[in-house]
């Protein structure tokens, strides 16, 4: 009899981790041999920057993969290794006195962290998981994250392991143990993005100088994210002059790469800026509305000040360029009426004005304006101008509005975005479901594995929610451990297929912590429009459906239909946020 898919695709992950933990720990011998070998030879007194510069390279790689393996100790010894052979290399190259005892005796103790690897069955390591494997189905999100990834390490055994996760994600990753074997690949077919080791046997900072040189010979760079041991200033200014996007320190965290990997391969280019030109001389307000059209940005200008707040409630804006003298109403007087409302008192707000006045421009900023342009303005520097202040303000707005664990939408904008969307059904007549999602027994996670694992497991819903649903869905998260979708134009019972489809995925993730593996699941309530008119009763309704899931067993998908309330849950309507907590929450135990 064949088994079960969920359980050949834990073997294989079981089988994969064996054998790279035998692979790591079959070539340590030969390691730690040729370390002695060079330590043997070290002369004390003379200089021999060759020998020290082997040794760093050996002990750093020793570093690196015995944390990523989960050797603790075997990455610690080598870590204090490495530094002493650093601060060698730094004195100028000459082998000081005393140090061959002390490598020889840093040497004795991984020989015996060697042995006890031997017989550990399980290294402890940082919690980890893995997606199930599978083809997307036509038009999922996981589709559009099919990418290539080249990935460069000199350990193979890392490079293979991090391939492997990497892949479970849905990204096509070629592993490399060679820098010649990457440029030459790179030269056959141009990857969306590199990960890329800092250091390679001879050259401390072969990484970088191998990507630069890529780059050069590219009109487009390459995206590229470096992984290192090193967490020395020296190695991340180095990452970044070779054009680096992101550094990560071994061992490392496989949601932190997957989070850097999807914003530089994504296919999406970011959405424009919108400006809010707001000028009494209309030609300017034009010519400026013009400029920034050409980069790219949408524009609305008014010359009537008062037509501002109205045009607002449907334009948002990142960013408003007003003019600093109006006749009816002034900029700095503008500026104090946006303050004054809770939605715009973080609005980016600029001044373009002939004001040449030092003073009087500070007190025109003094009322909660970021910036002062004199007429005339270049339009480069106009737009480059905009563009600054209009990103920084998306990146504290995408914190404000996001939550800092998952990255999905934080509790009050998912439900600002169903009023929106319940609104948008309302006038449309189109159909609408809101879904309640609820970790089950997600305490019991966190108080058998730790915090830490009960993270992972809301990082690896996030990502499964947001890499399988469609991209006008929207995702965020409730609380705690309970999730909330909007499904844009489906009926009830297509949002059940949907999200059951999803439950069945999620209850085949391997998590693995401490030397242990688990698994979790979810339960769903579903609540559509027009069946629920409101957002507050799609809310409740959606809250008790996921009740009744979690009666009925968990691991399941209920439909909220009017009239039909288990027998202790509040009726329509009347369900508060303290009961919803005590329903899908301490009750139930998630």
């Amino acid at each position: 009899m064949t088994a079960p898919v969920s359980t050949q695709v834990a073997e294989s992950f079981r089988n994969r981790k064996a054998r790279l933990r035998a692979a790591y720990l079959a070539q340590l011998p030969e390691r730690l041999t040729e370390a002695r070998r060079v330590i043997a030879e070290l002369p004390v007194g003379e200089h021999d920057s060759v020998r020290l510069d082997g040794l760093y390279v050996l002990f750093h790689t020793l570093k690196g993969s015995g944390a990523t393996f989960g050797f603790q100790r075997i990455s610690e010894v080598a870590k204090e290794t490495e530094h002493a052979v650093r601060a060698a290399m730094d004195a100028g190259g000459v082998v000081p006195a005393g140090l061959k005892d002390r490598l020889e005796r840093w040497m004795d103790e991984l020989d015996a962290c060697q042995l006890a690897a031997l017989v550990q069955t399980d290294p402890d390591g940082a919690p980890g998981f893995e997606l199930s494997p599978g083809r997307p189905k036509a038009g999922d999100a996981v589709e559009r994250r099919e990418h290539l990834i080249y990935l460069c390490d000199d350990d193979p055994s890392f490079a293979e392991q991090m391939a492997g996760q990497l892949g479970c994600f849905g990204y096509r990753v070629r592993a490399f143990s060679v820098l010649d074997e990457l440029i030459a690949a790179v030269a056959g077919e141009r990857p969306a993005a590199m990960i890329l080791d800092i250091v390679f046997p001879g050259d401390e900072h072969a990484g970088p100088h191998t990507l630069a040189t890529l780059n050069v010979a590219s009109s487009v760079p390459i995206p590229c994210i470096f992984i290192s041991c090193r967490e020395d200033f020296a190695a991340r200014l180095q990452a970044v002059r070779a054009g680096g996007h992101a550094y990560c320190t071994k061992p490392v965290k496989t949601v932190e790469m997957l989070e850097f990997l999807d914003r530089l391969t994504s296919p999406h280019p970011p959405e424009p800026i919108n400006v809010l030109v707001v000028d009494d001389d209309r030609e300017l307000a034009q010519f400026h509305a013009t400029v920034l059209e050409e980069a790219g940005m949408v524009v609305k200008s008014v010359s009537d000040p008062e037509q501002v707040l109205r045009l607002l409630e449907t334009f948002d804006a990142d960013l408003v360029l007003m003019d600093m003298y109006m006749p009816e109403c002034s900029g700095p007087e503008l500026s104090r009426i946006l303050r004054q409302m809770p939605g715009h008192v973080s609005l980016p707000i600029l001044y373009v004005s002939s004001e040449t006045d030092v003073e009087r421009q500070h007190k025109a900023m003094a009322v909660g304006a970021d910036g002062f342009l004199t007429k005339p303005i270049e339009p480069a520097r106009l737009v480059a101008e905009v563009k600054l202040r209009a990103a920084r303000m998306r990146i504290l707005h995408s914190l404000m509005v996001r939550d800092g664990l998952t990255g999905l939408f934080n509790h009050n904008t998912i439900m600002q975005f169903l009023e929106v969307a319940v609104a948008n059904a309302r006038r449309a007549n189109t159909s609408l479901c809101f879904a309640m999602i609820d970790v089950d027994h997600f305490k019991t996670v966190n108080d058998t594995y730790g915090h830490p694992t009960g993270d992972q497991v809301l990082m690896a819903l996030s990502r499964t929610l947001r890499l399988r649903l469609r991209e006008d869905d929207m995702v965020g998260r409730y609380g705690g451990e309970e999730f909330a979708v909007i499904l844009h134009g489906v009926e009830v019972n297509q949002a059940r297929d949907i999200l059951d489809g999803l439950r069945t995925s999620f209850a085949a993730v391997n998590f693995f912590a401490d030397g242990q593996e688990f698994r979790c699941t979810f339960s769903v309530g579903v609540a559509g429009f027009p069946t629920f008119e409101r957002p507050d009763a799609m809310t409740e309704a959606a809250d008790r459906a996921l009740y009744r899931a979690k009666q009925g067993g968990r691991n399941r998908v209920e439909i909220a239909v009017i009239g039909n309330k288990p027998s202790d849950a509040p009726i329509l309507g009347s369900a508060s946020d303290a009961s919803r907590t005590e329903h899908s929450g301490e009750r139930f135990d998630g």
